[in-house]
């Protein structure tokens, strides 16, 4: 019998994280940039963060 994770997949939560922005190049307010503009203490793995769900609704 295989076992079965009780973990949540949240890959659908992951967003790409503004390459312009990482450089602090970015022009666009983080409203209008299609790109995630996260905070320094936000970890960013392969270029993408986790977001909140209500942050994206």
């Amino acid at each position: 019998m295989a076992m079965v994770n009780n973990v949540k997949d949240s890959r659908w939560l992951q967003l790409e994280v503004c390459r312009e922005y990482q450089r602090n190049k970015c022009s666009r307010p983080d409203t209008e940039c299609k790109f995630a503009h996260p905070p320094a203490h936000v970890e960013v793995q392969n270029g993408r963060v986790i977001a909140c769900y209500d942050s994206i609704k």
